[in-house]
Formats: C-alpha cells, structure tokens, sequence
C-alpha cells in the first residue's frame, strides 16, 4: 500500500509540475510572439515542469 501511495505522490507532483510550466511557458510566449509563441512556450514549459517534477522526487 504505501508504494501505491509513493507512486500516487510522485505522479502528482510531475503532473503539477507540467502543468505549471506549461501555464507558465504559456504566459511567456504570448508574451514575446502572441499565437505560435503561446503553443511553443507551452510545450517547452510542459517539458520543463516534467523534468522539474521527476527531479524533484529522486532526492
């Protein structure tokens, strides 16, 4: 069970991650290029906040 429950954190915790990058990504490239800039900050944010998230739990 408390595997179950590492997994469930450490799942969430990427997931919050991508999701804040991509927010964040998001904002910023609007910012500097409304339109495509908006979908390529998001998808490096997205990418950003996983890799954050990952290496955020394997401490």
């Amino acid at each position: 069970m408390e595997k179950v429950i590492e997994t469930a954190g450490k799942s969430a915790l990427t997931t919050a991650g991508a999701l804040f990058g991509g927010g964040v990504g998001a904002a910023l490239g609007t910012a500097i290029f409304p339109g495509a800039g908006t979908a390529v900050g998001y998808l490096f944010g997205v990418g950003y906040g996983t890799l954050s998230g990952l290496k955020a739990w394997k401490h």
